[in-house]
């Protein structure tokens, strides 16, 4: 009874308590919707000034709990403008929101700073992130494929964890690096975010194209700025999301290359010597003079498909993000926790994250706000080296397919090929599955990124920033190749010397930042902003590598252990300093001005060149605030742009200015003795890489969902950072100097549409279209050129008036059919019926055994890149799907000189089988014959193909349940994504974007890791 009385008590307890917490507080039931009436299902109710806020359901309707009459409740939705209503004597609201026309009012992150999408006067693209959200993404580079004209994303290598390649407008230098400028929550960190950025941590990504955006960052800006800002708390209630990723990947049949099978390359080994022995004995052999061991294809019973058994083609992708977001009218604050596993489609590769993230901004008074921001990761990779036909990937198309992978012990067959006898000279290599076991590449990478902030509030419109930021890398990166691999060259059988390497690499890099701006309205037609800065920063690398051979076996895998090891360490930093300004001003909202001005020293210059000025200017004119258009009710904004800016380029390395040392040992009174000796020559005067860009615009948005963007650019760099040959009398070959001039013109058109058809049908779609001139003006004089490459392989040469890097050859013209028609043609020096016919390309009557008749045989740079986003709501559905496609251009394929080898000391492509092999077999009048390698081999144009291609970049569909008002979840949407899902195109390889050398070598394949298709399952959930 006792009991039952102490129940009692309790209970009236608790409707006391309730009863207390509930008065004065107000219900109150509403609809949200746009102004067509259509309901806006998520649509975000916040009572201000209170972490007290809901969501609208999929009607839209909402019902919320607010302190009193006096509450005033802030109702947001994306695409929309924001609104706020007091409740008054309210219970009902019927809340109404405007479209926001194409965004004009989205605030943009800009360099320093941000701006509204209606006042940008310059080339800025903002990524629609909501379009890519599904994309199983490792990186912040793979949100940008498609995303934005101008910006050429590359998918060159689908090794896990791999970043893509980014060039923005054209490659600009021939010496320094084109790649863009990251800056992660205003602190620069170079051309790389390192992988330390979870995707599903980035609020916002806005990308700078054209000086007048990008000379605010001076010496680091000519190649385009990307800017990412990572997610901040927000005021509302404390919410928890949980987004699940998991899936698989897998290598088409058409992205492989097709091989000859066993028995097929003993027939062609065996057709092959047939095709020697009638060339040099008239004849056809009898059967018994076959070699035995070509003379029956069919005994090959054994057939192995090396590139399929290195494949792997269940490959695993997990991906889990966990983000805490909370906010009041004081604070807010973001932890998150994310975990990435990507297998690679090559058996035993693999990339691996981990990574934590805490933000938290805090206002300490009205006037004074502080924020903090740190971020932490750590990966872990197992990778192979590619890029090579002689590396893992290449030997896997080329190895001999009649040799098992297993010893019938179930040992590795551990040397395949290597054989000598008559007519079947196969050369020795690795077993590539045993390779990958065995050998072991790993790279652990720890970093740490943060950034810390102070802001101050005073005299009414100014204020002034504080900020720190702070980069740690730490890394590690270790190879092991055991003694029981054949050495990577040729004929090398096992054991062979065990081998390790080691390197430990520690980066400090830190900045400071200091800005002070003033924004005010004057007499409501005057807009003024103006922002001072000053910016210092330093980065230290220091690293350690040691290499050492012959281990006592191959479980000791410690430098100290080996018989012979070597260790050598270093030390660089650079730094910089810069001080800036910028003025923007609009009357009327209707002209506008923005001007910036960077004057900047960097440490990687010549003593007497190392400051440099980057100016800029831009102007806008809004069309259609003018008195003639200002009644037109389909348009809602119409502007005029041009600008013009200075920016620079300091991507050389260290010292390159200065007088560097290097070991040189001697002898001395007959015994050893350590030097050191002078091996490079100063140049004081050497100094900044230089664009001018010239930029004119025009802004279209009609009828609240039609948005039209054009530019046209004139992009010109000069100065170049390149060496020089110099007489050796001065002891040394080459310097670093600035020479050479480069140009890159363009045109760059989107078009966005959004629409709401019904009441339950949204349609979004955007199409972008880039094109770009490329063409170098000036290297050390008219006739100058740069060469790369060789006599038997890719090379790529960029000379005045041509774009940067074309490719170079012999022009083949075919293959002869006939003594007659070889007597008849320019002279080819051994030539017999089944060679290639080149182009004499001189008109000398003779093929010379060099470079004398090479020409242009191939165009790397696509004529234009373009890309079409579709997307579509119906109900609690969402579809969204992205293309891309690149036309016109084209890909040395340098694995060809090993695949289409007709030596037989390799395994073949299949259209081998359509090779000449006499007048009366002809093939297919392509392919050359197997009797003999000169003037079959050179660098020429049978390698190069057309890469055009139009890919099916990502595919997803999603459905967000319906949530109950009493459930645990507050949202909750399930999805499913298709990654790299088709290619068109007839380029024989599996990715027409493979680059294996880069730079000012584009176009080069020669045996990239393969880009998978990826399928995911993915789930939001929210509480």
């Amino acid at each position: 009874m006792k009991t039952k009385k102490s129940h009692l008590k309790i209970l009236l307890l608790l409707t006391l308590f309730t009863s207390i917490c509930s008065f004065g507080q107000k219900q109150i039931n509403g609809v949200v919707s746009s102004s067509d009436g259509t309901p806006l299902p998520g649509a975000n109710i916040v009572e201000k000034g209170t972490t007290n806020g809901v969501t609208a359901d999929f009607d839209g309707n909402f019902t919320i709990n607010v302190s009193n009459d006096s509450s005033v409740l802030s109702v947001s939705y994306i695409g929309f403008s924001t609104k706020e209503i007091a409740v008054n004597d309210k219970s009902t609201l019927n809340l109404v929101l405007k479209e926001n026309a194409a965004g004009l009012e989205e605030v943009v992150v800009v360099g320093y700073g941000t701006k509204r999408k209606r006042d940008i006067v310059s080339a800025v693209s903002v990524v629609d992130l909501k379009e890519v959200k599904d994309v199983p993404a490792t990186d912040a580079s793979r949100l940008l494929l498609g995303q934005a004209p101008g910006v050429i994303v590359g998918q060159t290598s689908g090794r896990p964890g791999q970043e893509l390649n980014i060039v923005i407008r054209g490659l600009s230098s021939l010496g320094a690096d084109s790649k863009p400028l990251y800056v992660i929550d205003g602190f620069p960190v170079g051309t790389s975010t390192g992988l330390s950025i979870d995707p599903a941590d980035i609020e916002s990504m806005t990308v700078l194209k054209d000086a007048a955006s990008t000379a605010i960052y001076g010496a680091r800006g000519s190649n385009g700025v990307i800017l990412i800002n990572t997610k901040q708390g927000k005021e509302g209630r404390t919410s928890v999301t949980l987004d699940v990723v998991s899936g698989l990947q897998q290598l088409p049949d058409s992205r492989r290359e097709k091989m000859l099978n066993a028995q097929e390359f003993g027939q062609f080994q065996k057709e092959s010597w047939i095709d020697k022995y009638i060339l040099n004995e008239g004849r056809e052999p009898l059967e018994s003079e076959i070699p035995l061991r070509i003379r029956t294809p069919e005994q090959y019973t054994t057939s192995t498909d090396w590139f399929d058994e290195i494949v792997n083609d269940a490959a695993l992708f997990k991906k889990y993000n966990l983000t805490i977001t909370s906010g009041s009218e004081k604070t807010k604050s973001v932890i998150s926790m994310g975990y990435l596993d990507q297998e690679g489609v090559i058996i035993k590769t693999n990339f691996e994250r981990f990574n934590v993230r805490a933000n938290v901004n805090t206002k300490i008074t009205d006037k004074i706000t502080v924020g903090l921001n740190v971020t932490g990761s750590r990966t872990n990779e197992r990778f192979i080296d590619d890029g090579s036909r002689n590396l893992v990937v290449g030997r896997a198309l080329w190895a001999d397919p009649r040799e098992p992978v297993y010893n019938p012990d179930g040992s590795f067959n551990d040397y395949i090929g290597g054989y000598g006898g008559e007519g079947d000279l196969i050369f020795g290599s690795p077993n590539p599955v045993q390779l990958l076991h065995e050998e072991k590449n790993t790279r652990h990478i720890n970093r740490l990124l943060s950034n810390a902030f102070i802001e101050f509030d005073f005299l009414k419109n100014f204020k002034f920033k504080s900020l720190v930021n702070t980069s740690l890398i730490g890394s590690r990166e270790n190879s092991f190749r055991p003694s029981t691999l054949a050495a990577n060259g040729f004929n090398s059988p096992p054991p062979r010397d065990a081998i390790l390497s080691e390197t430990y690499t520690e980066e400090v890099n830190w900045s400071t930042d200091q800005l002070l701006s003033y924004s005010k309205v004057i007499q409501d037609n005057h807009a003024l902003d103006i922002l001072l800065g000053y910016t210092a920063q330093e980065a230290t690398l220091r690293n350690i590598d040691g290499d050492g051979q012959k281990f006592p076996d191959d479980q000791v895998q410690f430098l100290q252990n080996a018989e012979v090891f070597s260790v050598e360490s270093g030390e660089s930093s650079w730094s910089l300093l810069a001080y800036f300004a910028r003025l923007n001003y609009a009357y009327k909202d209707k002209y506008l001005v923005s001007a910036t001005y960077r004057r900047e020293g960097s440490s990687r210059f010549g003593s007497d060149n190392r400051w440099g000025n980057f100016p800029s200017v831009s102007l806008g004119w809004r069309v259609s605030d003018e008195y003639f258009l200002k009644e037109t009710d389909w348009l809602n904004d119409l502007k005029l742009r041009a600008s013009f800016g200075v920016t620079g380029n300091n991507n050389i390395g260290n010292y390159r200015s200065l007088s560097t040392l290097a070991s040189e040992n001697y002898i001395l009174g007959n015994s050893f003795q350590p030097g050191k000796v002078l091996n490079s020559l100063a140049n004081p005067q050497l100094g900044w890489e230089e664009s001018n860009q010239y930029n004119y615009g025009l802004d279209l948005t009609i009828f609240n969902n039609l948005v039209f963007t054009a530019e046209y650019y004139k992009k010109t760099t000069k100065n170049m950072l390149l060496p020089v040959n110099i007489p050796v009398i001065s002891g040394f070959e080459t310097t670093f100097t600035n020479i050479g001039k480069v140009q890159n013109t363009g045109l760059e058109f989107a078009l966005g549409y959004r629409k709401q058809i019904t009441d339950n049908l949204r349609l979004r779609g955007n199409f972008n279209i880039s094109f770009n001139d490329n063409k170098v003006l000036e290297i050390n004089g008219d006739n100058d050129e740069i060469r790369n490459g060789g006599f038997y392989g890719t090379t790529n040469v960029s000379q005045v008036g041509r774009p940067i890097g074309m490719l170079h050859g012999f022009k083949n013209l075919g293959v002869f059919q006939t003594e007659e028609q070889i007597n008849s043609s320019p002279s080819q020096d051994g030539a017999i019926p089944g060679s290639f016919i080149y182009f004499d390309a001189n008109g000398d009557g003779e093929i010379s055994y060099d470079t004398t008749d090479w020409v242009e045989i191939g165009n790397p740079h696509p004529e234009y890149v373009w890309s079409f986003t579709l997307g579509a709501d119906y109900k609690a559905f969402d579809f969204n799907a992205v293309l891309t496609g690149s036309e016109n251009y084209d890909v040395y394929r340098n694995i060809e000189s090993t695949t289409l080898n007709l030596d037989g000391v390799f395994n073949v492509d299949v259209r081998a089988k359509e090779r000449f092999r006499s007048t009366q077999n002809p093939g297919n009048g392509i392919v050359p014959t197997s009797n003999f390698w000169k003037w079959e081999r050179e660098s020429n144009s049978f390698y190069v193909h057309d890469a055009s291609h139009i890919w099916v970049r990502s595919v997803s569909l999603g459905y967000t349940l319906p949530i109950n008002e009493d459930a645990l979840l507050s949202n909750a949407r399930i999805y499913i994504n298709a990654d790299n899902l088709y290619l068109f195109s007839d380029f024989p390889g599996g990715n027409p974007q493979v680059s294996t050398a880069g730079g000012i070598n584009p176009g080069r394949d020669d045996s990239a890791y393969p880009v998978p298709r990826t399928i995911t399952l993915g789930a939001t959930l929210s509480f």
